[in-house]
């Protein structure tokens, strides 16, 4: 199978752990101004799986955005229930900006 279109089934939740990981990594590095080359890979890695947890596929456009675009601050939404927990079973927080 092609390297380039193999695919893999991921749980959601682990894909949220990665998000969430992700976030935690560009907010203490500073990755939102995209300053280094790991600041626009840990960027552009949140958005990828922000984008598979939405179930969205992003254009060229938002591709290239993702590795430039300055001034995006990952977050992972605030739960509905206000429970503080951003995975929350009961208010079903998914909001991922």
């Amino acid at each position: 199978m092609n390297e380039l279109t193999k695919t893999v089934n991921v749980p959601l939740w682990e894909l949220k752990e990665i998000c969430n990981t992700l976030r935690m990594v560009s907010n203490a590095l500073d990755s939102p101004k995209r300053e280094t080359c790991l600041d626009r890979n840990v960027m552009r890695s949140w958005n990828y799986v922000v984008d598979m947890i939405k179930g969205h596929t992003p254009s060229e456009t938002e591709y290239i955005d993702y590795y430039t675009k300055v001034g995006q601050i990952p977050n992972i939404g605030e739960p509905k229930c206000n429970c503080l927990n951003p995975f929350c079973p009961t208010c079903g927080n998914e909001v991922y900006e």
